[in-house]
């Protein structure tokens, strides 16, 4: 058994290594900023804007250089985020029992192409028509919308997306509390309501003030948050019928 300090120096080490990691990744990744920017301003071709690269503006002497860290360091998380899933995996595991370590392992697994789905739906499908929307909603507002700065331009399209990849996670995360017990089937189901309102109020946030928007968002989100409910239904059926055999055996 180890002592506090014990496991405050295993955090250090993990920090360390993690802070290593995505210093090293984020270094190698500044060869590859005008590639990342490419791939970004694809989104807002396809929302009609036929240059993107006349409409994207910087302004200033330093602003280029700020970009490209910027680019570099999402690049460099996504390039190491399996070490940094491995070395968090490493500290965790020896904690959990046998049956929790099972239970996790494919999860952290499965975890990984539900968050690229999240992405790829906000890429193709929802960033899109939100950039279209924007920039109507700014000529209603009578507001000049012929370009964007390239910094605005990259935190809204980058934090949408992982916002979207996160979001993607969060029935993985309900099964698992399912899993363990600290939520069932009828818990799921009292709070389907609130968690709708939820779903459109992380609609609005994370994008533009239309009901559109938030209606791309939202319905995906709430169509998973079913699916959790049918699952941890299916789940407890099959655990209380086995019980039932094991009883008649």
């Amino acid at each position: 058994m180890k002592t506090l300090l014990g496991h405050l120096e295993d955090l250090r080490w993990l920090l360390v290594k993690i802070a290593a990691t995505v210093f090293v990744a984020w270094t190698a990744s500044f060869y590859f900023g005008p590639y990342v920017l490419l791939f970004l301003q694809q989104p807002l071709k396809w929302s009609g804007i036929a240059e993107p690269a006349k409409f994207l503006k910087v302004f200033g002497p330093a602003d280029a250089f700020a970009i490209s860290v910027q680019l570099a360091l999402y690049a460099g998380i996504i390039l190491s985020s399996p070490l940094l899933i491995y070395f968090v995996a490493a500290y965790i595991f020896p904690a959990l029992t046998r049956t929790e370590r099972r239970h996790i392992t494919p999860a952290l697994w499965i975890g990984i192409p539900f968050f690229l789905a999240g992405v790829s739906f906000c890429y193709f499908l929802v960033l899109p028509p939100c950039l279209r929307i924007a920039r109507e909603f700014a000529n209603w507002l009578r507001v000049d919308a012929d370009f964007w700065t390239v910094q605005s331009y990259v935190g809204f399209t980058t934090k949408f997306m992982l916002g979207m990849g996160v979001a993607f996670e969060t029935p993985l995360v309900l099964l698992a509390l399912v899993r363990f017990g600290v939520l069932n089937h009828a818990k799921l189901k009292w709070a389907r309501p609130y968690v709708i309102v939820l779903n459109f109020i992380l609609g609005a946030v994370l994008t533009t003030p239309e009901v559109f928007t938030q209606l791309v968002m939202a319905i995906p989100l709430t169509i998973m948050y079913e699916a959790v409910i049918w699952i941890a239904g299916f789940m407890e059926w099959r655990a209380r019928r086995r019980a039932s055999q094991g009883r008649g055996g």
